[in-house]
């Protein structure tokens, strides 16, 4: 049975959904219909969709047939230490690819998600962020907080040093990073180049408008779950997948925004130099160009 040969990792909040979608209408790529398997990173709390079961996970690609490339987008490996190292030990050839996000925006963002999903009580960031040492210790946790780890947001939006890791693990070659900034500014640039990395026809036109895409990644997946086990299905958590698309956003104090950017700037650094991308415009509250 086919393995998966490359991994979008994380972060959440970064695009990951959108490049999911376009990759899938590559006729080289076979992805899973269940986007976010976290079948690796058992050093972080299951999710409610897991799939843990070696034989359920390899289920999800049985359908790839003999296209070149095979994958899936869960979006916690990023932030798991261990996850790494257990992606390079099965699959050794992995392609990785890492999506990344202004820290300030993408935690703004996911605590938007989190005060929709259930996963957070507390109505603004600001509290959420003055609550985190009180979490680190396990306390002031939402009695319905199905991930804490997520809940120390300036934990989760340290990119530079979770990209590190897996460049140590697999090596420059096999990493890919894309910023969620040239992302929206030159989607179809970013496109091409990922599929340069995956080794497949960097030719290929896909629909790129992100509602189109959806559309197109649902008539895709549609397809899928005819041949898909009950118990795939089930944890498939389709009622959870809709509050990722939509909301508002409370808006973000001028002051906790600049307090931020200065607590992240080390860490952007950090990325930056491994990368090779001068990123601080994140710190000045700006897109990278």
């Amino acid at each position: 049975m086919r393995r998966p040969n490359f991994f979008i990792v994380g972060a959440p909040r970064c695009g990951t959904t959108s490049l999911y979608e376009y990759l899938w209408q590559h006729p080289e790529v076979y992805v899973s219909v269940h986007k976010e398997p976290q079948f690796f990173g058992r050093d972080l709390t299951p999710l409610a969709g897991s799939i843990r079961e070696e034989e359920l996970y390899l289920e999800l690609f049985a359908g790839a047939g003999d296209r070149p490339r095979v994958g899936e987008a869960s979006v916690w490996y990023l932030l798991s230490r261990r996850a790494p190292h257990e992606i390079r030990e099965f699959a050794p050839d992995a392609k990785i690819i890492a999506m990344v996000r202004d820290p300030v925006q993408m935690i703004h963002s996911l605590h938007s998600l989190y005060t929709r999903s259930g996963n957070e009580d507390l109505p603004t960031l600001e509290e959420a962020i003055a609550a985190e040492p009180e979490r680190r210790q396990g306390r002031r946790m939402p009695a319905s907080a199905y991930f804490p780890e997520g809940l120390i947001y300036t934990d989760v939006a340290r990119h530079g040093e979770k990209v590190a890791r897996y460049l140590e693990v697999f090596g420059r070659d096999n990493v890919h990073c894309i910023l969620f900034d040239d992302l929206v500014r030159d989607t179809p640039g970013v496109y091409r180049k990922t599929l340069e990395l995956l080794g497949i026809d960097p030719t290929f036109e896909a629909e790129l408008d992100r509602k189109k895409a959806g559309q197109r990644a649902r008539f895709l997946g549609i397809r899928q779950l005819r041949h898909t086990s009950p118990e795939i299905k089930r944890r498939m958590q389709f009622d959870h997948i809709r509050l990722h698309g939509g909301g508002g956003r409370t808006p973000l104090p001028a002051e906790l925004a600049a307090r931020l950017r200065e607590h992240f700037a080390e860490d952007v650094a950090l990325l930056g130099s491994l990368i090779g991308r001068d990123l601080s415009a994140w710190t000045r509250g700006e897109s990278v160009q």
